[in-house]
């Protein structure tokens, strides 16, 4: 009876999710809304028409022109982003808005289905269903659908790579992950190196099949690779210079910049100390991360080892709230066995995603502005409150590092 109810509770909760995705998504980009994708979209119509597609100005002219815009269009994808987009721009902007975020729905329905099968559950399993559920209710990646975020696409392809490797198909896997890298860079290449430090030439060798077609595909580009350069660095310098919208001093969006610096800064407030001090911290928990995969010679679960290298690149670089998703993976670690007691650090690594899942972001936006300046101004609430997300981030890390050291003392007496 027990199981009945709880089935029900978690179709209820996916209904409800579906709606958010159909009615807050889908429905809104029949009436031309904007969102991440439209950056995209002006972009690989660009590429495809052989322009300078990193020139805001000309990327704004063509952004009003084409998907009716009518923002700055400041594009920092990679490069090899395009290419993969650029035949929905043959569509008209509604049409392959509406295309890709049916496209993002199977993703997200891929991301689901393989976690499941990463933490090695069967579909029937209550534990699958519970895992499912919360990942359709997971905030992060709402954020990425409501966006139209290329973290939809990114994320299933570092989860099937991840799959494939351990499953042995090496060379399938380094597609997927090849693929990723060139969709999302800051997520693809940790999974990657995570397998390329062990030699697993075969990952590689697929790695590097998206790498040469893309490179075909930027073979004779009219626009000379040093234009593309000098236009990115300036667009860099519109998101990430000091007191811009995603640099981490004064100026800087309030809630979602989600790298240490913001906290460091508040200590440091200097922007130069405070990114020295997030790389010193990464560079700290990678040294240990390493010393742990080492010592066991890699013969950890994957699902910890891989998600724990992602999560200490959002200490230092630059991650959207949507790329919080492809943490999940760490639940596929977390999870407890069947009749078995749950270690410490697998309960608190699901309290912590529980409050990831929380909708932190969009409340703080609603709630500021009714609450005085002499509160929203004060400095516990500029350190802890505006920026709890990236303190959830780092004792994330501190959790799945403790676990990985964990896993490494009990391995000569239990499979980990």
């Amino acid at each position: 009876m027990k199981r009945h109810w709880l089935h029900l509770l978690l179709a209820l909760i996916a209904l409800l999710m579906l709606a958010d995705f159909i009615f807050r998504g889908i429905a809104p980009a029949f009436e031309g809304s904007k969102n991440d994708f439209a950056e995209l979209y002006v972009g690989g119509w660009m590429w495809r028409h052989g322009q300078n597609f990193y020139d805001a100005p000309l990327a704004r002219a063509v952004g009003d022109r084409i998907a009716n815009t009518r923002v700055n269009i400041v594009l920092i994808y990679p490069p090899t982003a395009l290419p993969p987009i650029a035949p929905l721009t043959f569509m008209p902007w509604i049409w392959a808005n509406v295309l890709w975020l049916i496209l993002g729905l199977a993703g997200i329905v891929g991301t689901i289905a393989l976690l499941i099968k990463v933490a090695g559950l069967r579909l029937r399993d209550d534990r699958a269903l519970v895992l499912g559920t919360f990942v359709l209710a997971f905030d992060p990646l709402h954020q990425a659908f409501h966006l139209g975020n290329v973290a939809l696409f990114a994320v299933p392809l570092c989860f099937l790579g991840v799959y494939l490797a351990e499953n042995g198909r090496d060379f399938s896997s380094g597609l997927a992950l090849g693929l990723a890298t060139a969709l999302k860079p800051q997520l693809g290449i940790w999974v990657l190196v995570f397998y390329l430090l062990q030699l697993r030439k075969r990952i590689f060798v697929g790695a590097l099949v998206p790498a040469a077609a893309l490179a075909l595909a930027f073979a004779r580009y009219p626009v000379p690779w040093h234009t593309l350069i000098a236009s990115y660095r300036s667009n860099l310098r519109y998101w990430f210079a000091p007191g811009r919208l995603y640099g981490f001093t004064e100026g800087a969006l309030p809630f979602h910049v989600n790298n240490t610096q913001v906290i460091f800064y508040q200590f440091l407030h200097r922007a130069e100390a405070a990114k020295l001090a997030a790389y010193l911290l990464f560079l700290c928990g990678s040294i240990l991360w390493g010393a742990a995969v080492f010592k066991a010679r890699f013969r950890l679960a994957a699902p910890l080892a891989v998600a724990s290298l992602l999560a200490l690149s959002f200490l230092a670089l630059y991650h959207s709230v949507s790329d919080v998703t492809v943490l999940t993976l760490a639940l596929g670690w977390a999870l407890p066995e069947q009749e078995q007691p749950m270690h410490w650090t697998k309960s608190a690594t699901c309290v912590l995603f529980l409050l990831f899942m929380l909708p932190g972001h969009s409340a703080l936006m609603r709630l500021t502005p009714h609450i005085g300046s002499a509160i929203t101004e004060s400095w516990w609430w500029q350190l802890l409150v505006a920026r709890y997300f990236v303190w959830l981030l780092v004792g994330l890390n501190f959790m799945l590092l403790i676990a990985l050291r964990d896993a490494v003392r009990n391995r000569p007496m239990e499979s980990v």
